[in-house]
């Protein structure tokens, strides 16, 4: 019985991939891998030489790869450019997150908000909060904060060139509107390293007293941030929740970054030699 014919059996379904599923893994790994030769396709999928070399031609034929059949570099072909581009052109990242922020919302049952920069400020452009809290995050809609003072500001900062940040960090005026605001520049640095590492940014009651934020970054497919997403709410009440809400909110930007063409890690983004 042949390889194909075999795999194509009801029995064989529930335990190995097809080819469709084994064509689709190895577009994904060029995808982050950029350039692969087959045997290491083959090492990285658990491919056979021969099935690596039947679903790569197949791909190739259809303009998937670009790959001569021998050299050892295999790249994304041009008609992956024009899927990418066809998803990019009909997808609305302003509207994508305003149903993440809802679900975020939903599930952590605090407000969900994304805000943009402009110039040294953030830039409140959504607020989704479908909870029904007395006491809860008022809406912010059009309201400009600090880099410096919110999860939003921070989580921008932290995805910039490192130079880049370091730059607005010794410009912008650092001014204190808590007890807890960072207005030293040195603490500031630290504290947008400790974002980068964990992936995440925090609002410990840095620009209202009693608040606590988690916020990240949304990035386009150069690993440029766009605007920034968080999750707030009263310090109390959000403790309780607090490593479920960094990490969704870490989890949901990252999402809406994939789909914007980002392929890289959400805490480990370099630009040109900065990271």
């Amino acid at each position: 019985m042949s390889e194909e014919h075999h795999q194509s059996g009801s029995a064989d379904l529930g335990r190995r991939p097809g080819t469709l599923e084994r064509g689709l893994a190895i577009l994904e790994l060029l995808s982050t891998e950029r350039s692969l030769s087959a045997a290491q396709v083959a090492e990285r999928l658990d491919l056979s030489r021969s099935a690596t070399y039947r679903i790569l031609g197949t791909l190739r034929q259809r303009g998937y790869v670009d790959w001569d059949g021998n050299a050892d570099d295999i790249v994304l072909g041009q008609r992956t450019v024009t899927l990418g581009m066809a998803a990019l052109s009909g997808f609305d990242p302003f509207l994508a997150a305003q149903a993440h922020l809802r679900d975020l919302s939903r599930e952590l049952s605090e407000a969900a908000l994304m805000a943009v920069r402009d110039g040294d400020q953030m830039v409140y452009i959504a607020h989704e909060d479908v909870t029904d809290h007395s006491i809860a995050v008022r809406r912010l809609l059009g309201v400009r904060r600090d880099l410096h003072s919110t999860s939003l500001g921070k989580a921008y900062l932290a995805a910039l060139p490192l130079d880049e940040a370091d730059a607005l960090v010794d410009r912008i005026p650092l001014p204190a509107y808590t007890p807890t605001t960072l207005t030293d520049p040195g603490r500031l640095r630290a504290e947008l390293d400790e974002t980068r590492a964990r992936g995440f940014s925090i609002d410990d009651s840095e620009n209202e007293p009693d608040v606590l934020c988690f916020g990240a970054p949304i990035r386009d497919e150069r690993g440029w941030p766009l605007c920034a997403i968080s999750v707030a709410g009263p310090r109390e009440r959000m403790l309780g929740k607090q490593d479920m809400a960094a990490q969704r909110v870490a989890e949901v930007a990252l999402a809406i970054s994939r789909r914007l063409g980002f392929v890289g890690q959400a805490n480990a983004v370099s630009f040109g030699g900065s990271s």
